[in-house]
């Protein structure tokens, strides 16, 4: 019966087959995005959602379709209510939101990533500190990608006034995303914004496992198929492609060294609760190698105050 819905799975994660149904779901090469993607899945298909305590007892697919297919005529309907969850903010620049004679990034990363966390709280209805799981754990949204365009940050000087606007979706129970778009006079910022729910690895409390919010209330919408930006994410966190678009260029993916320097991380300032990089660390790290690698040239004077930031998409792995 169960080959039945294998087709159900290879629309999600098309490489998966008839064999990988019945061996240990650690030999098959699935990953945990890939579970996220097959959960949902068979959750919207048989119309009902499956608890965490049910879904980590499984070791193969086999014993995920048996149990939906053994208890779909019992199951409540996943079926929930919605509305579209907003947030709207005005800031003027100030020192705080600068640097460099410019906007600052890693403040517009922090801002970005408070609007999403603001959203997914009243969606959920719960201040951040309040998200559990159904065994009681802390939950944390963990960031997986972050992709913004914005005008030049040069281009915002000193009391501007930047007008935040943001929505918010779902896949599943565990996966949000968000867009945020900002204007400032003829400037423009345009956000994207990816989460899932971790909580701290039982073994290891420096490690992040994902699982799911136990949930009162959810407002926020839920996304029909497969987010292209949750799957462009999972494809090159599997190695699946080479090739990364970003606005008009598509970028070759290489393991190359091109160039190499050394940068000490101060765990006082780039590093979270769980002893990982804190997500808005990035770009500070990545400007200085790439301060290093230019400025090695001789070519640009000082290149950090000759170029500034208009694109970037990071993807947490």
């Amino acid at each position: 019966m169960n080959e039945q819905f294998l087709q159900i799975i290879k629309e999600v994660i098309p490489s998966i087959s008839k064999q990988d149904l019945e061996l240990p779901i650690r030999d098959t090469g699935i990953d945990s995005l890939d579970l996220v993607v097959i959960r949902v899945a068979l959750e919207k298909h048989f119309g009902f959602e499956i608890s965490d305590v049910e879904w980590f007892r499984f070791n193969t697919l086999n014993e995920a379709l048996n149990y939906f297919t053994n208890h779909r005529s019992v199951q409540k309907s996943i079926t929930k209510p919605s509305k579209n969850i907003s947030i709207e903010k005005q800031i003027e620049i100030t020192m705080p939101q600068m640097a460099n004679n410019s906007l600052s990034e890693n403040w517009l990363l922090k801002e970005l990533g408070d609007l999403h966390w603001k959203l997914l709280s009243d969606g959920i209805e719960q201040k951040s500190s309040q998200f559990i799981d159904e065994m009681g754990n802390r939950l944390y949204a963990t960031f997986t990608r972050i992709c913004y365009s914005t005008t030049s940050l040069n281009h915002f000087i000193e009391n501007d006034i930047i007008n935040f606007l943001g929505i918010i979706k779902r896949f599943g129970n565990a996966t949000y995303l968000s867009e945020i778009s900002a204007e400032s006079g003829n400037n423009i910022i345009k956000a994207k914004l990816m989460t899932t729910f971790s909580v701290r690895s039982l073994g290891d409390n420096s490690k992040i496992e994902r699982s799911n919010p136990l949930e009162k209330v959810n407002h926020i919408e839920e996304i029909k198929g497969t987010p292209e930006f949750l799957n462009e994410y999972r494809l090159l966190r599997k190695n699946l492609t080479n090739k990364w678009k970003l606005s008009d260029y598509t970028f070759f993916i290489s393991n190359e060294t091109l160039f190499e320097c050394n940068y000490r991380i101060n765990p006082y300032y780039e590093m979270n609760g769980v002893g990982l990089l804190y997500f808005a660390s990035y770009p500070i790290i990545s400007d200085y190698c790439e301060s290093e690698f230019f400025n090695s040239m001789g070519k640009y004077g000082k290149w950090e105050n000759q170029f500034f930031t208009s694109e970037r998409d990071i993807c947490y792995f």
